[in-house]
């Protein structure tokens, strides 16, 4: 659990920077029993709660595969879909059609396409987006008023099949499973009222957090969105599940539900790291590139870490931002919700974002810790202090937090911490 007598190296952008931490550091370790390394063929042969695909797709007529798009690279699509398509087969009379879902995210390019199949398409396959403003309406709607609207390539599928990554997330609780319809491939009204069901109690009362499933209002409309979107069709599941630091370790297939349910159990085993108490200080890598790539994206490190800290703990975050802030509202929300979370949250009941939300829940939830942005961005906005040396972050640190244990998290965008005096 501890680590001395070493310099560390922290993980920034495309380097790392030195750091001589005290003898005493904490380094967080998983726990228990780690699901076993295995593969998509692998995964494929044995699905859960379900026929194999190879079954399924030779009564078909007509199969479609939904792929996340080029911001998930990390999930290894490309392997997945040629093990999909392998496992499909050529023999199946039915057309295949490829959906790139990307939720609200832009069009991939032609060349981001050919990246995700990686080879995997066959002659007659086509390969579509799933643009969010040319939907088809199902006429369902969920009990908490999403619209099933959904590309109309999944609705003239009689299989469905989807593949993604699981890993814990800010308002789903974890992602894959049936995040890969909504917001993979739906409609941005379906999004729009999904997503904002997350501020249904407010900045104050949200029900929304990493890990979080039951008496989450996002993540159970999304799991009946899904049970809807199964009628008339089936729903066939591959999902990738890394380890604590972003690499593809195992897989699931099956049943849209029961495949997700046991893939969420092995990301709780793999992502779960623990320390033995809360910290007085955390040091946060969100990993380097690509994870640090902006701030949207290594705010993520930060939401795995707070729930770690002790009450007045400090927080350094080291990230290289090659490509500034973020996606999207995010680079113009987040300012704001420095400077008036009020009017950001007036903005974002009207009119729901995910940038919107992470800038105003980032800054609420660090409000009590004093915290340290360590970057190569001069002048970048965030709820603390920013500074381009670790060192200088660490001196301005140190006066400012109560005694406690130091801890170090090399990879926190891949992971939740927990400590065993929760």
């Amino acid at each position: 659990m501890t680590e001395s007598d070493r310099t560390l190296q922290i993980p920034l952008g495309r380097k790392t920077i030195p750091w001589n931490p005290p003898r005493d550091v904490v380094i967080p370790l998983p726990r228990g029993e780690r699901p076993q390394a295995g593969t998509p063929e692998e995964a494929l042969a044995a699905p859960i709660g379900s026929p194999r695909l190879s079954s399924l797709a030779s009564g078909a007529g007509h199969i479609a595969i939904v792929l996340p798009d080029a911001t998930r690279l990390w999930q290894d699509v490309p392997r997945m879909a040629r093990a999909l398509r392998m496992e499909i087969g050529d023999g199946t009379p039915a057309a295949v059609t490829w959906i790139i879902g990307a939720g609200l995210h832009r069009a991939p390019t032609e060349k981001e396409k050919d990246l995700l199949l990686g080879g995997a398409s066959r002659p007659g396959d086509a390969v579509v987006w799933s643009d969010p403003e040319k939907v088809a309406d199902t006429g369902m709607v969920t009990s908490r008023g999403t619209p099933v609207a959904v590309a109309p390539e999944a609705l003239e599928a009689d299989l469905l099949v989807v593949a993604g990554g699981i890993v814990y997330h800010d308002l789903a609780g974890f992602s894959g499973g049936r995040k890969g319809l909504l917001p993979g491939i739906s409609g941005r009204a379906s999004v729009q009222n999904n997503h904002g069901l997350s501020l249904r109690g407010g900045i104050e009362g949200l029900e929304v957090n990493v890990g979080r499933l039951s008496g989450n209002a996002t993540a159970e409309d999304m799991e009946e969105y899904g049970r809807l979107l199964e009628q008339g069709r089936t729903v066939f599941l591959l999902n990738v599940v890394p380890d604590e630091t972003g690499k593809p370790r195992c897989y699931t297939a099956g049943s849209l539900e029961e495949a997700w349910s046991r893939g969420v159990e092995m990301a709780r085993a793999l992502q779960t790291l623990h320390i033995p108490e809360k910290a007085a200080l955390m040091v946060v890598s969100s990993g380097g590139y690509p994870y640090d790539i902006d701030l949207y994206q290594a705010t993520k490190a930060v939401t795995a870490s707070l729930g770690a800290l002790m009450p007045g703990g400090g927080l350094i975050l080291c990230a290289g931002l090659e490509d500034g802030l973020g996606p999207g509202s995010f680079a113009a929300d987040l300012p704001l919700a420095l400077s008036d979370p009020q009017d950001l949250l007036r903005r974002l009941e009207e009119e729901f974002t995910i940038p919107g939300f992470i800038a105003l829940k980032v800054p609420h939830d660090m409000k009590g810790h004093p915290a340290a942005l360590v970057t190569e961005r001069e002048g970048t906005p965030f709820p603390g202090e920013t500074f381009t040396s670790f060192d200088a972050a660490l001196e301005w640190m140190l006066p400012r937090i109560p005694p406690g244990p130091v801890v170090y998290v090399r990879s926190g965008n891949c992971i939740v911490l927990r400590a065993d005096s929760e």
